[in-house]
C-alpha cells in the first residue's frame, strides 16, 4: 500500500526517476507516497543525459578498440541496455496494438498481451535500423545525442501533463497521466536549456519541431484511446529519440 503522504525530498525525486528509467537500484525508503513517480519525472531528462553520457563514454573507449560501424553498434545498445529496454519494449507494444487493432478495446487488449506479434517485431527491427543509420550520420557523436536522449525522456513528462490515463484496469501510468504538475513540466524543462544554449540555433529549430511533433503525437493517442498507457509512453519516448536525430540530420546536411 503506498503512503499517502505528498511528501519528498528532491533527492528521493531524483532516485526514483533513475530507478524508474534504469536498471540501477539506488536505496528508496520503506514508504513512498503515491504522487512519487509522478514528481519523480521533474528528473526525467537528467535520467536521459545520465544514459546519454554513459553511452558516449561507452562509445569513446570503443572508437579506440573497434571500427567505426560497431563503435556506432555500442553508441545504440548502451541506452536500451541501461534503460532495461523499458521504451523499446513499450514501442513493440504500440505497434502490436495501433497497427493491429481497430477500436480502442482491441488495442487495449493487444498492448495488454506480453507476446510480441508481426507488427512489434517489424516495429522494433525499423527502430533500431533506423537509429543505426542516424548515428552514423557525422557529428552526431555529441551533443544531438545528449539532447535526443533527455528530449524523450521530456517527451514523457509532456504527454503525462496533458493526457488522461486510457487502461482499463489500472498500469503504471495510472500514477502520472494527468497526474504531472507543472512543476515537474517546467523542472524537466530546465534540463533541456543548457543543451538549446549549447546547440544555439540548431537547438532552438530541434525544440520548436519536437513540440509540434509531441502534439501531434498526443492528439493522434487521444483521437486513438482516449489518452495515454505506460506502453504508449515509451512509445513516445523512442519516437521522439528517432525525430530529434532525423532533425538534427537535416539540419546537418544544410
Amino acid at each position: 500500500m503506498p503512503n499517502t503522504s505528498s511528501k519528498t525530498s528532491w533527492l528521493d525525486d531524483a532516485f526514483e526517476a533513475v530507478r524508474f528509467l534504469t536498471v540501477f537500484r539506488l536505496p528508496s525508503r520503506n514508504l513512498l507516497p503515491e504522487n512519487a513517480l509522478a514528481r519523480s519525472m521533474f528528473f526525467f531528462p537528467a535520467v536521459g543525459l545520465l544514459i546519454g553520457g554513459l553511452s558516449l563514454g561507452l562509445f569513446r573507449i570503443s572508437e579506440t578498440l573497434f571500427p567505426p560501424r560497431i563503435a556506432t553498434l555500442v553508441l545504440l545498445i548502451a541506452p536500451i541496455l541501461m534503460s532495461g529496454g523499458l521504451h523499446v519494449d513499450g514501442f513493440a507494444d504500440f505497434c502490436d496494438g495501433f497497427f493491429g487493432g481497430k477500436e480502442k478495446s482491441d488495442i487495449l487488449r493487444i498492448m495488454k498481451d506480453s507476446r510480441v506479434g508481426a507488427w512489434g517485431a517489424l516495429g522494433v527491427a525499423l527502430l533500431v535500423l533506423t537509429k543505426f543509420e542516424l548515428l552514423q550520420t557525422p557529428p552526431f557523436k555529441g551533443p544531438f545525442f545528449l539532447l535526443a536522449m533527455a528530449a524523450s525522456r521530456w517527451a514523457q513528462v509532456l504527454l503525462s501533463f496533458y493526457l488522461p490515463y486510457a487502461g482499463l484496469d489500472g498500469g503504471v501510468s495510472e500514477y502520472v497521466a494527468s497526474k504531472v504538475k507543472l512543476r515537474e513540466v517546467l523542472g524537466a524543462t530546465l534540463f533541456l536549456i543548457p543543451m538549446v544554449f549549447w546547440l544555439q540555433k540548431e537547438g532552438i529549430f530541434i525544440l520548436g519541431g519536437l513540440a509540434l511533433f509531441l502534439f501531434l503525437l498526443g492528439f493522434y493517442f487521444k483521437k486513438r484511446i482516449g489518452g495515454v498507457t505506460g506502453d504508449l509512453l515509451g512509445a513516445a519516448s523512442e519516437l521522439t529519440e528517432v525525430f530529434v536525430l532525423l532533425l538534427a540530420t537535416s539540419w546537418i546536411r544544410k
